[in-house]
Parts: structure tokens; sequence; C-alpha cells
């Protein structure tokens, strides 16, 4: 399977059933592009960074999701691999949709917004550093985990812009 489109459109919450692993290494049921697999949670925060989920369900509840989460469709269904805090924000808040920019692999969003190297950036209020349209489909990250990644974009902090939150420097020293 090698066939997609890069879609925006605002889909279910409901929808997602879960998140997807691009490592083969990960054990679980596949998907549509062969070595990946998925797991039914959406978040594994498992309690970290407490000050951060709660501004972040602070924050969708005032002004909604600002940033679309990725996901990928697939005939097996959508699942997410950015955005899972979000996500959970977004139930949290009781909303029935969010944002999203859509691997399509099936057509099912093929009436909606399609996402170029072009446009990509004018869906989001907080345009991320890294955004790469590769052979699989897009993929973007604001790199927050600084334990993970070599550096971290303040665009995923945005949001926190009009705030002093006093858990920032303990939960995220490197910002």
């Amino acid at each position: 399977m090698s066939e997609f489109d890069v879609r925006y459109a605002h889909i279910d919450l409901s929808s997602i059933r879960g998140r997807l692993i691009r490592n083969p290494n990960y054990g679980g049921p596949s998907v549509g592009i062969q070595g990946w697999t998925w797991r039914p949670e959406i978040s594994k925060s498992h309690g970290a960074k407490p000050g951060f989920h709660e501004a972040l369900r602070e924050s969708v509840r005032r002004e909604g999701v600002r940033n679309p989460v990725l996901v990928w469709n697939f005939s097996e269904g959508i699942f997410l691999t950015f955005g899972g805090s979000r996500v959970v924000a977004a139930i949290a808040a009781g909303l029935e949709t969010i944002p999203a920019i859509i691997n399509d692999y099936v057509g099912t969003y093929s009436h909606e917004k399609l996402v170029t190297e072009n446009n990509w950036h004018t869906f989001f209020t907080d345009v991320p550093r890294t955004f790469e349209f590769g052979p699989d489909g897009a993929d973007y990250h604001y790199h927050l985990e600084r334990a993970r990644r070599h550096e971290h974009d303040e665009a995923g902090l945005a949001w926190l812009k009009d705030t002093a939150p006093n858990w920032l420097h303990k939960e995220f020293p490197w910002v």
C-alpha cells in the first residue's frame, strides 16, 4: 500500500481507534503498512507532567483545540500518531470533533482540504518547526520531550503565552 492523500478535516473523536506505532519492534495488531502496529490506548501520560495536562485541559476548555492532531486513516480505521494529550483534553472538555492532519490511505476524506508543502502551515495556530512529507505520509512534532529529542520547539507551548505557570520549569526544565 503506498497511495495516499494528506488532508485536513475535523474528525469525530470517537472514530480514533488507538495509537499507531511506527516501530516494527512493538508487538500488536498490524495496520495498512507492513511492520506497523497499534495500541488501543490514546495517551500514555500515566500521571507524568500533571501541570502541563491540567493547563492543556483548561486551554482546550477556554479556546478549543489550537492545532491539528496527526492521524492515519486505513481500512482498519483511524489511528493517532501525534497529539494524544490534545485528544484526551478534548474528550475531557466534552468536544465531539478535533482538527486533524490525515494521512488518508482509503480516500474517506477525499472531499476535504488537501495539505501540501505550500499550505501545510496554514492549518496551525502554533506552526511547528518540523513538518515533513515522506513516502508513507506527512509527519510533524513539537519535540517537547527533550529526553527523546535533540531539541524542543517552543511553538508547542505557545498556548501558554498568556499565563505564568509555576509548573513549567519543573516539568520542562530545558525550556
